[in-house]
Parts: C-alpha cells; sequence; structure tokens
C-alpha cells in the first residue's frame, strides 16, 4: 500500500513538474525561430527559382515563416510558404511553394503537389518534434 501511494505522489509529482511536457521559450528566442525558418525556406525557394526554366530572374521570391511556431513549438512543423511572383501584362504570375525549414535536401513543392501527397500534407500544420530545434542554418 505504501509503495502504491508513493508511486502514485511521484506520478503526480513528475505531472505537476512537465506541464504536460509543453516548455516555453521566450518571445526573443521565438523570434529567432521564426526568423531562421523564414531564412532557411527562402533559401530552398532559391534553390527551387534557379534549378526551375519557367523562373528567369524576374521573379521574386516573398516568403513568410513557418506559421505553426510557437512559443511551446519554436521549431514547428517544418514548412513554411512563400511565393515566386512577377508582374505580367494585366496581372501577376504567381506560383506558390511550401519549403522546408531546415533541411535543403527537401528543399521545395509546388503547394498543388505538395498537398496532393499524403504523407507530406499531413506534415502541415501542428508541431512536428522530429523537427530540430535550435533550426540549423541551411548553406549549400
Amino acid at each position: 500500500m505504501k509503495k502504491t501511494f508513493a508511486l502514485l505522489l511521484s506520478l503526480i509529482a513528475v505531472s505537476a513538474l512537465t506541464g504536460c511536457g509543453e516548455e516555453k521559450v521566450s518571445s526573443d528566442r521565438l523570434e529567432e525561430a521564426r526568423q531562421m525558418a523564414k531564412a532557411n525556406s527562402e533559401f530552398n525557394a532559391q534553390i527551387y527559382r534557379s534549378q526551375n526554366p519557367r523562373f528567369d530572374s524576374g521573379f521574386a521570391i516573398v516568403s513568410r515563416s513557418d506559421d505553426s511556431q510557437s512559443s511551446t513549438c519554436p521549431q514547428g512543423d517544418g514548412w513554411a510558404e512563400l511565393s515566386i511572383m512577377k508582374p505580367i501584362p494585366g496581372g501577376v504570375d504567381k506560383t506558390v511553394l511550401i519549403c522546408s525549414t531546415y533541411s535543403s535536401s527537401v528543399g521545395c513543392y509546388r503547394k498543388e503537389d505538395f498537398d496532393k501527397t499524403p504523407n507530406l500534407a499531413s506534415q502541415n500544420g501542428g508541431c512536428r518534434t522530429d523537427v530540430p530545434f535550435p533550426l540549423p542554418t541551411l548553406k549549400k
């Protein structure tokens, strides 16, 4: 009986100390993570643009950070949405990309292709624990 009570008390103490497993980072640390996610996804988009014959130097990249990053999940889901666009007569030629925020090997996908691939689409949104934190700096 004493062992059961001690075990139960230990479990309650551990639960209280872990705070449901959600450690928060400071707002400065979160901002650093968002900047890194944005820079890494932009790096991947630049490689995508340079390797794709459809895009010339007139196409600009408009990047955003990983929208799932938060103080309890600073690594996010590992994906950020970007646009590659160029003004054309009567409008804008725009392609939306989903790019990795942590891997140059993973790179970018057109949003349409990303959304059609169940394995990828299921990764977008939420908090992924397999995404490293802090995010690495991507380089060639």
